[in-house]
């Protein structure tokens, strides 16, 4: 993991009233006349090509877009501007045209799943290409070019003009970028995993707030971080899941985040000699997520077979 960025977008411009106006005509045309949409007036309205662009701009800022191979999007609200495709507009923002694809419905397991697949590619010498932003062919850049497969950049997006509805929205737009390679500086990946767990309703309450975990206190630099998600309890059903050590310093999602929440925590409480346990569960499509992140090295150096140490996902 060679990054993590929160990426500001409030104040990035909203989408224009014609594109109100077009999303409130579509509903319509679908669903009724008698379709509210009054709610595309009440949220802020930006869509993912502005966020997606701030996104990019924040990480050229920081130098992260040396050779990027691979970008994968992970979408779990729908984008307020719904004409464009994403794929070919990223494969067009970024610089080489790289290789484009987009977790979905996977609610708070998208990220992990994402994470999963970038590093499946990468540690095989780079996504595959048969045209720009779709899979097939051979390996990106020849045969000459399989032992350097570049970085990949995960786009966790979410944005808030929603209409109502019963499951847990974000309460913000947010966008966070994570950025992963095989081998150079980063926090090795130690261990990924995404199971199915028992579906059921958020308990009433739930959620997190500043506890005496959160409290700014006096922590050694090289204390292990735990990041739970918000309907993450290891006082719950099945504690087992998430076993808490002394000394861990536990942080919480924000309450208002969807699938950004673990990662928003893990960009600005990027301990550099501690490593870091990410816990999330999506109790609405029953999953079960845990990421193992080593202190940050570096540099790393591809393992005997063609594959880095980060890049081995259990």
């Amino acid at each position: 993991m060679r990054a993590v960025v929160d990426v500001p977008v409030d104040d990035l411009a909203p989408v224009g009233d014609g594109t109100r106006r077009s999303v409130a005509e579509d509903l319509r045309y679908v669903y009724g006349e008698d379709q509210p949409t009054d709610w595309l007036e009440d949220g802020p309205g930006r869509d993912y090509p502005t966020m997606i662009r701030a996104a990019r701009a924040a990480l050229g800022g920081r130098g992260l877009l040396d050779d990027v191979r691979l970008v994968v999007l992970v979408v779990t609200t729908p984008d307020l501007q719904h004409e464009r495709l994403l794929g070919g507009f990223v494969a067009d923002l970024f610089d080489g045209g790289p290789s484009t694809f987009c977790v979905t419905e996977q609610g708070l397991a998208g990220p992990f799943t994402a994470l999963r697949l970038a590093g499946e590619l990468l540690a095989d010498g780079g996504p595959v290409v048969g045209s720009r932003g779709g899979p097939g062919g051979g390996p990106v850049g020849g045969p000459g070019d399989a032992g350097r497969a570049g970085t990949a950049v995960v786009l966790v997006l979410e944005q808030c003009t929603l209409p109502p509805t019963t499951t847990r929205v974000p309460a913000r737009d947010r966008v966070v970028a994570l950025v992963v390679g095989r081998d150079g500086a980063g926090r090795p990946v130690e261990e990924l995993s995404v199971v199915r767990a028992p579906r059921g309703p958020r308990p009433a309450g739930r959620g997190a707030s500043a506890g005496a975990s959160d409290a700014p206190r006096k922590v050694v630099p090289d204390a292990r971080r735990v990041v739970l998600g918000v309907d993450v309890d290891p006082a719950g059903v099945d504690p087992a899941d998430v076993i808490l050590l002394d000394g861990d310093v536990v942080r919480h999602a924000d309450p208002g985040a969807a699938a950004t929440g673990v990662w928003e925590v893990l960009a600005r409480d990027d301990a550099p000699d501690a490593p870091v346990v990410l816990h999330e569960r999506c109790v609405e499509l029953g999953y079960r997520c845990s990421l193992a992140l080593g202190p940050r090295s570096a540099a790393t150096a591809p393992e005997a077979g063609g594959r880095a140490r980060e890049a081995v996902l259990a």
